[in-house]
């Protein structure tokens, strides 16, 4: 059953997905107009007062700050473009027995993981029908002691 999608403050959207944002100019101290890559809308973003002293990443958005090493934030939240609204980085993630994420998948079948024991049991049903597939999956990953969280 699918639950709504929580954004989990990694920036590994923002890191990769960001790079398709360009600010064409600086209007005022907060405030920038910029681009968006794949459906060529401008935007206007407005940084947030509390992100304004942020140390923008070199990776990705120009508007990706780390307000801590562990968690992330977009600066221009409030304004950020159509794309990024849109933007689901998971359609799953999954999670092992103590909770703790192992992989999460984007679209609909690209599993982004670290744990080989994971990935094989991914990689066992390629080419398969999208029902027969997750069928195998969900009991496959029920079966060997991970949970899948499948989001709207």
């Amino acid at each position: 059953m699918a639950v709504p999608f929580t954004c989990t403050d990694c920036g590994r959207c923002c890191a990769s997905l960001g790079r398709s944002i360009s600010i064409e100019r600086r209007a005022t101290g907060r405030h920038y107009d910029c681009r968006e890559a794949v459906r060529r809308e401008t935007f206007r973003a407005e940084v947030s007062e509390e992100h304004r002293l942020a140390v923008p990443s070199l990776v990705g958005c120009p508007f990706l700050v780390w307000p801590s090493p562990e968690r992330s934030a977009c600066a221009c939240h409030g304004t950020r473009p159509r794309l990024c609204r849109e933007y689901r980085c998971a359609s799953m993630r999954i999670f092992d027995a103590d909770g703790t994420e192992r992989g999460h998948v984007g679209g609909r079948r690209s599993l982004l993981t670290d744990d080989p024991a994971l990935r094989a049991l991914w990689d066992a049903g390629e080419g398969e029908e999208e029902a027969v597939w997750r069928e195998r999956i969900e009991a496959a990953l029920a079966g060997t002691g991970y949970r899948a969280e499948w989001y709207d």
